[in-house]
């Protein structure tokens, strides 16, 4: 089997997931994104970010923080704890904090975020990935953490990310008090036909693609079985020049295409 990166002239394997700020590939549902975020650290309020699986929701908001000055924010991202108690013991661990036993732990965190973090004159944003898994108790303390001074301010910044149903999840599982803190909220959806194209040519471009590889076949064939979702698009891409190099094909077409879906179809 001839390897997929010489034969289409790569210098490595596509699509890295931690790409630099610079070369992410900003669209406008992104620059969207990054407007809500901006907005949420001006007014010191949360932000609630939905979408499929594979939208790039996690890598949007990583973008936008990524880009902050570390000496104004600090920011602390949390995500895969379906478990209340582990998640905010890692929170204590990465904030320094040695939870004492017995003790409120919530009021022990915010104590430490008031004392060493707003008492540094940073502003302190915290990120809860895959939000979607956390049940009830854990997103009340959640709610708790954004809750000081009786409602006049908040020492977090709190941005929540998960899929679709997670609004539904907040809405009707008795955390309204949580939903209504999300001042700003922003759904991520997939590309569209002419962004998949240009998406597809710009991580190409990355890994050291000089030339055309996919037809205009090929893309509309990939924006159609992946939806627009980046993962998808990821993964058809790559399985599709992994089976160009072994046809000795110098262009991924349309038929091509046609054989690598349904061979992810039915496998």
């Amino acid at each position: 089997m001839r390897e997929f990166t010489e034969w289409f002239g790569l210098k490595r394997i596509p699509f890295d997931k931690d790409i630099d700020q610079r070369d992410a590939f900003i669209y406008p549902q992104i620059q969207e994104l990054h407007q809500k975020l901006d907005l949420a650290l001006k007014t010191q309020t949360g932000l609630l970010v939905t979408g499929q699986a594979g939208t790039g929701k996690t890598t949007g908001v990583r973008i936008f923080l990524d880009d902050l000055a570390p000496t104004k924010y600090r920011t602390l991202y949390l995500g895969n704890d379906q478990a209340g108690k582990s998640m905010f013991a890692r929170m204590a661990s990465e904030l320094g904090l040695r939870l004492s036993m017995g003790a409120n732990r919530m009021l022990q965190i915010t104590n430490h975020i008031k004392r060493h973090i707003i008492g540094a004159n940073q502003q302190f944003i915290l990120v809860v990935d895959e939000a979607h898994l956390l049940d009830w108790r854990t997103l009340e303390d959640i709610r708790l953490l954004t809750n000081c001074d009786m409602d006049r301010r908040t020492s977090v910044t709190l941005i929540l990310v998960g899929q679709l149903w997670l609004r539904s999840k907040l809405k009707n599982s008795g955390n309204e008090a949580l939903y209504q803190r999300m001042r700003f909220r922003y759904g991520l959806e997939g590309l569209t036909k002419k962004q998949t194209a240009e998406y597809i040519q710009k991580q190409l471009s990355l890994a050291g693609c000089s030339k055309e590889i996919f037809t205009d076949g090929a893309y509309s064939q990939i924006f159609q079985a992946s939806g627009g979702i980046l993962r998808e698009i990821n993964n058809l891409t790559v399985d599709a020049m992994v089976q160009g190099a072994n046809l000795d094909l110098a262009k991924v077409d349309e038929k091509l295409m046609k054989l690598v879906i349904d061979q992810r179809e039915t496998s």
